[in-house]
């Protein structure tokens, strides 16, 4: 693995810490639009659901859900944390 010092100056995304925490609220349209902000500004979300956020569904479910009212792809899903990418320009 590669040292955090080292892969940010290859410039490439350090996503160590969840950007975006899904709450007891669970996925509203206030945190599509957060999302979406984030995916233009960064274009690499990772996203933390909290257990009281999952409900009945699985955070699959959950992350197909927000990828697809964002216009964004799911990179990655571990465990009830996930990560979304959007390509610039896109």
């Amino acid at each position: 693995m590669m040292p955090r010092a080292l892969r940010k100056k290859r410039g490439g995304p350090v996503t160590d810490v969840a950007t975006v925490r899904i709450g007891k609220k669970g996925v509203t349209a206030s945190f599509i639009e957060e999302i979406s902000k984030n995916l233009e500004k960064r274009s690499i979300v990772k996203v933390k659901i909290l257990k009281t956020g999952l409900g009945d569904h699985t955070a699959k479910e959950i992350a197909d859900d927000v990828a697809k009212a964002t216009g964004s792809t799911v990179a990655q899903i571990r465990g009830h944390t996930f990560t979304l990418r959007k390509l610039k320009g896109f």
